[in-house]
């Protein structure tokens, strides 16, 4: 295995960069996956290493070293600990890494579809795409002004679910709108259609909306129906992902309920 101890290499540099610059997926194509978890995730679901990167204290641990003999030697990189601390954006936990090809390509399954209109909290937009694929959605939209999916912080979030549910970034909401199964349900909380009224057995769409400003008037005049979760008069509003996970989840209760 190849060691690295210069801030100066090239590998070091565009770890450091994709680790603290949100645009930085989108100009080189690559994903910097961080932690044993999302590591394991996307080899499990069949995608190859460009370089699997770690410590010396790293190779102490049996899953790291484990993971170094999946990808084979060659593939590894050594680098002192300081230069991992310096481009980790973890706090704690085994340090390993790996870059690889941000993935393209990929077709919507059948399943309900998820769009999310300019969510900006990447907690929020890696927990909705978690629960996306828990719930078994056929694809996750994010449109222009959502944070990007495969940054850092909404890789953590998502825990691996990346991996498990078509992922598509930037697309119009024209051309999403012409391939999305119908209906097409907005969440409002004003709504006069509540949640448990709606026939969810079959795939439906479900967009949600921005933490403060909601859904876009242009988004919701699109909309089939816009629907309401019933919740307490004295609270204002649910989290956005939050919501999302009633919302799919009462389809799942559907659909099992029916036995499919």
């Amino acid at each position: 295995m190849k060691r690295i101890i210069s801030a100066e290499n090239p590998l070091v540099k565009t770890l450091r960069v994709l680790g603290s610059d949100p645009g930085a997926v989108k100009r080189l194509g690559q994903v910097w996956l961080e932690g044993v978890h999302l590591v394991q995730a996307a080899l499990d679901s069949g995608h190859h290493a460009d370089t699997l990167v770690t410590t010396d204290d790293g190779l102490l641990l049996p899953e790291v070293a484990a993971l170094v003999e999946r990808v084979g030697s060659t593939n590894a990189v050594i680098l002192h600990r300081a230069l991992f601390s310096w481009i980790s954006t973890l706090e704690n936990g085994p340090q390993v890494g790996m870059l690889i090809a941000k993935p393209k390509g990929v077709k919507p399954r059948p399943g309900s579809a998820v769009v999310l209109d300019r969510i900006q909290d990447a907690g929020n937009v890696g927990t909705i795409l978690r629960t996306a694929a828990a719930a078994e959605c056929g694809a996750v939209y994010l449109l222009r002004g959502t944070a990007g999916a495969w940054t850092p912080k909404v890789l953590r979030a998502g825990m691996g679910a990346h991996f498990y549910v078509p992922i598509f970034e930037d697309a119009p909401w024209e051309q999403v709108a012409a391939i999305v199964p119908r209906p097409i349900y907005a969440t409002a909380a004003m709504a006069d259609m509540g949640l448990y009224d709606l026939q969810l057995k079959k795939p439906v769409t479900w967009v949600f909306g921005n933490e403060g400003q909601g859904i876009s008037e242009h988004l919701m005049a699109k909309a089939s129906a816009a629907v309401r979760i019933p919740q307490a008069s004295t609270v204002e509003s649910l989290n956005v992902a939050s919501a999302a996970a009633i919302c799919l989840f009462e389809g799942v209760r559907q659909r099992q309920a029916n036995g499919k």
